[in-house]
This record gives structure tokens, C-alpha cells and sequence, in this order.
């Protein structure tokens, strides 16, 4: 089922605490009665295992391990290219997280970013380097760093507070914006050619992602509390296509090189292919794992990182 993509006004910046943050000169002002994020933040583990593809096109996961273990909140991985590392969130500090890098042979983790403010959702850049969710007294952006976390600047000044996002290529990036005063969360398309960005849906998912193979991105369209479908944007048309319904209640999933969809629930993993049924593919509770949430699967298929509970 296709629907076309329609232009919308310029969206309104809804903020994520009572008192907005104004633009002065160019730059965001501190807003009162900030709480970092991380102060609330659940502890979380990231695992790491070995995927693989039958010749029927079913997949199975080799026993993970704990690549992070420790109290806190270790979450929101991403491979880099080439797949021999991941990036993560780690907040070390209750009031404070920054990016971390897991080297996939042996090395384990290295801090990458050192900067006053929070870094969520570290995601490589088709340009190189990577962008991640910025948030400080000031605001909640999407900030780019160079590979070794130089700090390089907030991509979309005027759009915030940016929750998640995923890019499509080297111009288009799918933004999680949060809402305010009752008002839902909106999806933005943002160009860094034009500088701008445009809402095309309301109430969408946190997990975002492009789609392997193609110029396309997706995400999770709610229809309504007990509705929600994986949809994928076409970049070239600007066509919206409805993959498959998610898992009950489930919104985070990964897309595998061939495209099939991999989801989670609680202490299981399922898959599903081209709109067909969720099948389930392991059980990872002789693990430990539960609570399954985010999960990454790198570029060329071979690992799958999964988070889950502490």
C-alpha cells in the first residue's frame, strides 16, 4: 500500500520542557529546570552475537555475550562501516553520557566523545564521521562529530529537541522530533543541502533506519495504541510503502543486508521477510537476556547487537 508524500509548512519547533529555549543571535539559550537524561535513564546491557542465514532464509543467532556489564546505561548501538566496530551511548555519570567504541576484536571499549553535553544515539554519517543527539542545558540537536569525537557543530540549529534519527544518504536524514504542551512527536525529513527540514508524518517510532540496498528509509507509522506498521519512505519518489505490522506494542527492530526485518520481544527474536508472519528464530533467555529493545545488525550481516535489560 503506497501513499504519496505531501509538502507541509514549515513545522513549529515544539520544546521538551516547559520553558522553550529561544534563538538569540544564533544561539540556544539555556532553559530552566533542565534534568539531563541521563539522571533517569534505565541500566541496560548491549550484547553482541553472530548471525547467520540458512538456505531457507532463516536466521540464528550464536550465544551473545555482554560486551558493556556493568550498572548503567549502556544502549542505542550502531556498526560503523566495515562492521568490525559499533558505536554506543554510555552514561559513566548519572548526570552525563557520552559516545563509546567497541572494537569488535578484542580491543573492547574506548571513550569517544569528552564534552560537556550528552551524546544519544551515535550514528555514522555517509560523509564520514558521525552525528548524534546533543543534549545540554541549551537544547536537545543533531550535532556532528568527526570520527575521533571532535565536536563540529549542531547540523539543524533550528529544529530540536531531536530525539532520533537515521540517514538515508549524504543529504537526507530522518529526525525524531519530541512534541510539547500535548502535542505528538513528528517525523522531519532534513536536507543538508537546503539547510531545512519538513514533517511528513505524526506520531512515529523511535527506530529509525535506512533500508539496505536502496535510497530509502524507515520507520514506525502509529496508527493508533494497539496499530502500529514498519513503513519505508522511497527517497527518489517520496512514496510512502507499508512493509508490516510490528509485534504488539514492539517499535524497535533491525533490517538485515537481504531485507529481512528482525524484531524483539522481552527475551526472544523474531523475523519477518516481504510482509509475511513473525517468525520466531531464538529464545535468549539461557542468555540472560530480557527486555529486548534496540538492536543493530552490521552492513555486512554478520553480527547483531541487542540491548537489554540490567
Amino acid at each position: 500500500m503506497k501513499r504519496t508524500h505531501r509538502v507541509h509548512e514549515p513545522p513549529h519547533i515544539h520544546l521538551r520542557w516547559a520553558l522553550g529555549c529561544l534563538l538569540i543571535a544564533g544561539l540556544p539559550q539555556p532553559q530552566q529546570g533542565y534534568t539531563p537524561t541521563a539522571a533517569n535513564a534505565p541500566s541496560t546491557d548491549i550484547y553482541l552475537a553472530e548471525i547467520s542465514r540458512d538456505a531457507s532464509g532463516t536466521y540464528s543467532v550464536t550465544t551473545p555475550r555482554n560486551i558493556t556489564d556493568r550498572d548503567g546505561y549502556d544502549n542505542q548501538p550502531a556498526f560503523e562501516p566495515g562492521g568490525a566496530a559499533l558505536l554506543y551511548t554510555s552514561a559513566r555519570d548519572p548526570m552525563q553520557s557520552d559516545v563509546y567504541r567497541f572494537e569488535l576484536e578484542g580491543r573492547g571499549s574506548s571513550q569517544v566523545t569528552t564534552t560537556a553535553a550528552s551524546e544519544y544515539s551515535p550514528t555514522p554519517m555517509p560523509s564520514g564521521g558521525f552525528s548524534a543527539i546533543n543534549e545540554s542545558a541549551s537544547g536537545q540537536f543533531l550535532w556532528r562529530y568527526d570520527a575521533d569525537g571532535d565536536d563540529r557543530g549542531a547540523i539543524f540549529p533550528a529544529v530540536q529537541p531531536v530525539g532520533y534519527h537515521a540517514w538515508g544518504d549524504a543529504d537526507h536524514v530522518l529526525m525524531f522530533v519530541l512534541g510539547g504542551n500535548g502535542s505528538p512527536a513528528t517525523l522531519q525529513l532534513g536536507s543538508l543541502a537546503a539547510g531545512t527540514a519538513e514533517i511528513i508524518a505524526e506520531n512515529p517510532g523511535r527506530s529509525l533506519h535506512r533500508v539496505p540496498g536502496r535510497q530509502a528509509l524507515s520507520f514506525v507509522r502509529k496508527l493508533s495504541a494497539g496499530e502500529w506498521w514498519i513503513e519505508v519512505l522511497d527517497l527518489e519518489t517520496m512514496e510512502f510503502t507499508r512493509v508490516v505490522r510490528t509485534l504488539p506494542g514492539r517499535e524497535d527492530y533491525a533490517w538485515a543486508p537481504d531485507g529481512t526485518l528482525i524484531m524483539g520481544d522481552d527475551t526472544r527474536l523474531y523475523q519477518s521477510r516481504a510482509g509475511g508472519a513473525w517468525q520466531q528464530i531464538a529464545d535468549l533467555s539461557g542468555a540472560g537476556i530480557s527486555g529486548i529493545s534496540r538492536l543493530a545488525i552490521n552492513e555486512q550481516g554478520t553480527h547483531i547487537a541487542i540491548v537489554g535489560n540490567r
